[in-house]
């Protein structure tokens, strides 16, 4: 059984898409979110009745020093805007713990190798 999240389609911090180059879709993080899910995952967005694949983060952002949480989305192969659009996340696979990154150029390439993997994964 997969984690399924929706909300409201809402501004981030801006880092992903302009010190990253992977915009993401953030929505506000779910309270029902226990600890132990997490992570990194393959994932299905469905938008305006559409579904879309995705990476989606969920957890604490290791970067932040106030332990902020997210739950923020790449939309593969898709670049709109989306805010205040209502989104249903679906996340089906979880790929990989969330990780701190002592710098933006190695997180950055872990993603590279993430979005890659999700590629795969949807046969993309």
């Amino acid at each position: 059984m997969f984690l399924v999240v929706k909300g409201k389609v809402e501004p981030g911090r801006g880092k992903a898409k302009k010190k990253l180059g992977f915009p993401t879709i953030n929505i506000g993080f779910p309270r029902s979110v226990k600890s132990d899910q997490w992570g990194i995952y393959f994932s299905l967005i469905k938008i305006d009745g559409r579904l879309y694949p995705g990476l989606t983060h969920l957890g604490p952002i290791k970067s932040s020093v106030v332990g902020r949480k997210s739950c923020e989305t790449h939309v593969l192969n898709m670049n709109e805007d989306l805010y205040g659009k209502v989104v249903e996340k679906r996340l089906i696979f979880k790929f990989r713990d969330i990780e701190k990154f002592p710098n933006f150029t190695k997180l950055k390439k872990q993603i590279k190798k993430d979005v890659k993997a999700a590629k795969k994964f949807f046969g993309l």
